[in-house]
């Protein structure tokens, strides 16, 4: 071997001893540091977050409760409203179901339920509800069995409150006179 020597009496020379284990401890000293840096920017950035997120949050409850109170006023300025002017609205829906309400329909219907020979020779609606309608009817059949017949017709396409007043005989025919009402579908 040429050169240099090893040498063992480790005691005669303590500065190599400890280089080791101070760049050890320099080391562990590093990584605690920069883990408490890193924990201590998070920490930062969590409060930061924190605190903007609360502002957000009041900001945003502050508007649910300006938005309740704008709600509580106008359910108020409508019932208030609807009181007042009452009358007018129950003619202007009284105008509007009166141009909803479907006559062609309601006469297909009638004219479905009569039986062969029997015609109506007098009309009257009259409005009674909402989706109601009562009519008064005349009706010339040739025979009473002609009359059931369109009475139960009329209560199978729902017609309801069937009632017939009144009945003459004349010249072989009969003609009754019947009240029903009518219920348009909405």
């Amino acid at each position: 071997m040429n050169g240099k020597k090893v040498s063992v009496n480790l005691a005669s020379q303590p500065l190599r001893n400890r280089r080791f284990f101070f760049a050890l401890l320099a080391a562990a000293a590093a990584v605690f540091l920069v883990i408490a840096v890193l924990t201590l920017w998070s920490s930062a950035k969590s409060r930061a977050r924190e605190a903007s997120l609360r502002t957000t949050l009041e900001r945003m409850e502050g508007e649910t409760r300006t938005a309740q109170k704008e709600k509580d006023a106008w359910t108020v300025q409508i019932r208030d409203f609807s009181k007042k002017y009452k009358d007018i609205l129950g003619s202007i829906n009284g105008i509007i179901l009166a141009k909803t309400f479907s006559w062609t329909d309601f006469f297909a219907k009638l004219e479905e339920a009569m039986p062969a020979g029997s015609f109506i020779s007098a009309i009257a609606p009259a409005q009674a509800a909402d989706r109601r309608i009562d009519l008064r009817f005349k009706v010339v059949s040739r025979e009473l069995a002609d009359l059931l017949a369109l009475i139960q017709k009329l209560n199978t396409l729902g017609f309801k409150n069937i009632s017939v007043r009144n009945e003459a005989s004349e010249a072989g025919q009969l003609t009754s006179e019947i009240l029903v009402t009518y219920e348009r579908a909405l």
